[in-house]
């Protein structure tokens, strides 16, 4: 029974671990960066002819974020900027995949950026309509590039009986040659005769191949009392490509393999070796208020066992109700067509809302 519960709170024990070794990250790097911020002379100019100057701390989904001495931090519609210089050095990303690294000169041209790679080379002229993602890489600003969420819900039913708790949160980053990122979620529910619980802790780390491919590895984590497993580790890696890349809409698709181990209630312990395919896809929209739609699938059929496969889901969609806050709406979902036990339960789903911040 002892080792029966340690095995059990190990997720859990997983999660606090990671949670506490990022926030003391964060408390860490927090002082210094402020003085490793680069200086705000990167100059703006937007299509009718104002001029604003500031630090360009990254571009995505169709918004420069712009940090400035007298009114803070903004975000600028990228279609509504003719011109930017700044003497960082930018990560570009285009919708082809290719990528550009440099500062940004001065140039003659409107909608155009001059990217100089080095000081004694010609600057290369970039459509900024193709660029859909830039991120500063050098400067010692490592904060700057940190991107996290924190979100929670709790739901009550009537009579008090059934209570639901869900939290999720994450971090993520990337460099010239790499992106990363670590997100956990937990969800408890009691309806005062039987408790469940669902954990997931994942990491990936992807580097940018030629073009619009991609490869990645990745370590998963997996605790649900509702299919009787104590806890799945997982490690894997395998190929993908973006199939639809732009500042409204991402769609990518991968394949791999993976090695797991799993821990079901009653059952000996077991190790198999799975195919990956997976997808995933995120929408975005940028009218009040602005939306983020998005979902992944992956499917897993077993190497090892024949006839086995397994499958995980998710879909969700976010509403920013005020800056950096949202509501999320969530629906999730595992299926195991050949549990160890075969009177356990094939399949997990569930809904989900909750507020969360993003940051």
């Amino acid at each position: 029974m002892q080792i029966q519960s340690s095995v059990d709170r190990s997720p859990l024990r997983i999660g606090r671990t990671v949670l506490m070794s990022l926030a003391a990250l964060v408390a860490l790097i927090g002082g210094p960066c402020a003085a490793w911020a680069a200086p705000k002379t990167d100059v703006v100019e937007l299509v009718n002819g104002d001029r604003i100057t500031g630090e360009i701390k990254s571009m995505e989904y169709n918004k420069l974020k712009l940090s400035t001495y007298h009114i803070g931090t903004i975000y600028i519609e990228w279609d509504k900027i003719r011109r930017l210089q700044t003497r960082q050095f930018l990560l570009l990303e285009r919708a082809d995949g290719s990528r550009y690294y440099g500062q940004l000169v001065a140039g003659d041209s409107d909608a155009q950026l001059q990217v100089r790679g080095k000081a004694d080379r010609p600057p290369e002229a970039v459509e900024m309509a193709t660029v859909v993602r830039a991120q500063p890489i050098e400067g010692g600003d490592f904060i700057d590039r940190l991107d996290g969420y924190v979100s929670a819900g709790f739901d009550l039913s009537e009579s008090g009986d059934n209570t639901s708790t869900n939290f999720s949160g994450g971090l993520s980053s990337r460099t010239r040659i790499r992106e990363w990122n670590v997100d956990l979620s937990a969800g408890i529910t009691d309806d005062g005769e039987e408790r469940t619980e669902r954990y997931d802790l994942s990491g990936l780390v992807r580097r940018p191949l030629r073009g619009p491919n991609y490869y990645e590895g990745m370590l998963i984590f997996n605790r649900n009392t509702e299919l009787e497993l104590n806890l799945r580790s997982m490690v894997g890696g395998g190929l993908g490509r973006y199939l639809v890349r732009s500042n409204r809409a991402e769609w990518r698709a991968g394949a791999g393999l993976a090695y797991s181990h799993e821990n079901f209630q009653g059952q000996d312990q077991q190790s198999s070796i799975e195919a990956m395919l997976g997808t995933e896809f995120s929408i975005f929209r940028y009218d009040f208020p602005e939306t983020d739609i998005g979902g992944t699938l992956i499917l897993l059929p077993s190497l090892t066992k024949s006839g086995r496969y397994r499958s995980e889901a998710e879909l969700h969609v976010n509403y920013e109700f005020v800056e950096d806050l949202y509501f999320e709406f969530r629906m999730y979902g595992s299926f195991d067509s050949e549990p160890p036990d075969p009177d356990a339960p094939r399949d997990d789903y569930g809904f989900v809302t909750s507020l969360g911040y993003k940051f």
